[in-house]
């Protein structure tokens, strides 16, 4: 079960990107690192139902991930514009058979909770009634605290690279496999957040423990950190955190994702990065320290080479104190080579952000083993004589 721990307050992810980390004081600390264990819950995502007999072909059309009719396994997709360009991450749960569905649905006519972005939710729900028209489903936004959805983790235990559909005991929940040691999320009523199946026991965690575990492994979520509309899946790594079937049918915005993943060359991905004072050493590895203070820097600053030129090779998506994730130029700023030009990157170069107050930080962007192993190599384009 869910025990309450005092060891770390509560921050809710908006304030995250406005506090002044070097502005912390007695009253205010800075986020304590993440336990080996916990479960955090995840006030910032909320959950759209779709219920009815036509609820899964009508997801199938509109996701990069496949529905499958038969399954109860959850899983991670995303839903794109007609040009291809990322509007909402989101993960799908089949309820069918789960103690929820026989509750509120009372049928056994397939159905499936969508998890967004809080802050967008009904944007999205406004994208999926205009593409709707006559299909023969219900189609709802749960209310606040209908289900909370948790983040449960533990680092001693092996998580399995496969999603689950649902326990055995009826609870909603998938594996998270967008990154290795990401947990499991589960969908739980008020009454049970403080009480589940025995082999999920972790003390509540912050909301900011979760953050940080998703930026110490190179995962973006919610519209602050994928734009609307800006951005390729494969820029935000959707296509290796397994958010993206290509082998699948037409879904919107198919025909760019499938070019660009076939044919394309992603220069720029989101990767962990950390920030530290400038003119300092950048740090070996990748690590959290809450001790650090460092000066605010907005989401979405140029993140810029440390020379005369200044030029620009990504930007900050967000950080907590010392750690963030950054949109990054992979052969600029790190040694992957994604295209026949080769990287330019030297362990000398130093990259810098600019803070509110004026001053510089230091930034360096870590390349995490799972994305460097997922990434393929470029292909050598053979000159025929």
């Amino acid at each position: 079960m869910f025990a309450k721990s005092s060891s770390a307050p509560y921050v809710c992810a908006r304030c995250l990107t406005r506090q002044r980390r070097r502005l912390y004081s007695s009253s205010i600390s800075a986020p304590a690192p993440p336990p080996p264990s916990g479960a955090a819950k995840l006030t910032n995502r909320r959950l759209i139902s779709l219920h009815g007999e036509e609820a899964q072909k009508f997801l199938q059309g509109l996701i990069t991930n496949n529905v499958h009719l038969e399954s109860r396994a959850g899983f991670y997709a995303a839903f794109l514009t007609a040009p291809g360009k990322v509007l909402h991450d989101v993960f799908v749960y089949p309820t069918l058979g789960s103690t929820w569905h026989k509750d509120v649905n009372k049928s056994d006519e397939q159905g499936f909770l969508v998890e967004a972005d809080a802050d967008e939710v009904e944007a999205l729900l406004k994208h999926i009634k205009k593409h709707k028209l006559r299909a023969k489903f219900k189609l709802r936004l749960l209310e606040q605290g209908e289900l909370d959805v948790w983040s449960a983790w533990k680092e001693d235990e092996r998580w399995t690279a496969h999603t689950q559909g649902s326990f055995d005991d009826g609870t909603l929940g998938l594996t998270d496999c967008r990154a290795p040691g990401m947990g499991r999320r589960l969908l739980l009523p008020p009454s049970n957040q403080h009480g589940t199946s025995s082999e999920l026991e972790a003390d509540e965690a912050p909301l900011t423990s979760y953050t940080i575990r998703r930026y110490m492994r190179g995962v973006p979520e919610g519209q602050k950190e994928i734009p609307r509309d800006d951005s390729l899946p494969m820029n935000c790594n959707i296509d290796i955190m397994g958010g993206i079937d290509f082998k699948k049918g037409c879904y919107l915005g198919q025909e760019l994702t499938i070019r660009t993943h076939h044919t394309g060359v992603v220069r720029r991905r989101v990767l962990p990065v950390a920030l530290y004072p400038q003119g300092g050493q950048p740090p070996e590895k990748l690590q959290y320290e809450p001790d650090v203070t460092m000066a605010d820097v907005e989401g979405g600053t140029e993140i810029r080479r440390d020379d005369k030129r200044k030029r620009s090779t990504g930007k900050l998506i967000g950080n907590v104190g010392n750690i963030g994730l950054g949109m990054c130029r992979l052969e600029q700023m790190s040694d992957l080579i994604v295209s026949g030009e080769g990287s330019s990157f030297t362990p000398e170069d130093r990259f810098s952000v600019q803070g509110h107050n004026g001053e510089e930080l230091g930034v360096k962007a870590f390349v995490p083993d799972w994305i460097r192993g997922r990434l393929r190599a470029p292909k050598i384009q053979r000159r025929v004589e």
